[in-house]
């Protein structure tokens, strides 16, 4: 299958720093396997990141990105660090087994991908869980974690095709979520009016309010039309 659906987010290093090296070949790579598929899915072809040795330029991202210190980041910084880290990780862990017809086939949520350690930043091993649910979560707690990061599947929301960098941080956030709120992977209405949501929402919960209101409170600040 050449193309996985993956929404796959352009990573950077933090605002204000000049691309080179294996951000800019990121970038590049990103930019040149991306398209888009049905619904506005962003799809990535692994097939061709396989095929033109593009998926050691990712490890080498990672390996930049890990020598980094995001405990001296601005909070908006770090924000941008970590979802760009995970989002190039999720992708060299499809790669490193590619070609297979989903992420899942590596495991279920409870022990696959997502529990293994991958990474390690300032001398702290860390799984992809960790970064989303110990750091992202809790040390820069917002709901656009959740438009920033990727799980490798089509009910997951875009991320950017552009760096994410500190800079303009807030409405790239409003973009990323406009771009899911208004597809129906994200909220739907069927023609008796009942609204459906992404299960986002029910896992995420407490990060959008504590209560079904707040999440109703939420979702209409980046809805458009009727």
């Amino acid at each position: 299958m050449k193309q996985l659906l993956l929404a796959v987010s352009a990573l950077s290093l933090v605002a204000g720093s000049a691309m080179a090296g294996p951000t800019d070949d990121y970038a590049d790579v990103l930019m040149r396997n991306l398209s888009a598929g049905p619904d506005g899915v962003m799809l990535f072809d692994y097939a061709s990141a396989r095929d033109n040795g593009d998926h050691a330029t990712i490890k080498a991202f990672i390996a930049e990105q890990t020598a980094l210190t995001p405990s001296q980041m601005s909070d908006a910084e770090a924000t941008a660090y970590w979802a760009n880290l995970y989002n190039a990780v999720t992708l060299d862990v499809v790669l490193d087994d590619y070609p297979i017809k989903s992420i899942r086939s590596l495991g279920p949520f409870t022990s696959g991908p997502w529990k293994r350690d991958v990474v390690t930043v300032e001398g702290e091993v860390l799984s992809l869980d960790n970064i989303e649910h110990d750091i992202l979560r809790v040390d820069y707690a917002t709901p656009y974690i959740h438009y920033m990061v990727n799980c490798a599947s089509i009910g997951c929301p875009n991320l950017r095709n552009q760096l994410w960098t500190a800079e303009g941080l807030e409405e790239d956030w409003a973009e990323a979520a406009q771009a899911f709120i208004n597809s129906d992977r994200g909220v739907k209405i069927d023609r008796k009016g009942r609204i459906a949501v992404s299960k986002i929402y029910k896992w995420f919960s407490e990060d959008f309010g504590e209560t079904e209101d707040d999440l109703r409170s939420h979702l209409p600040k980046h809805a458009t039309g009727d």
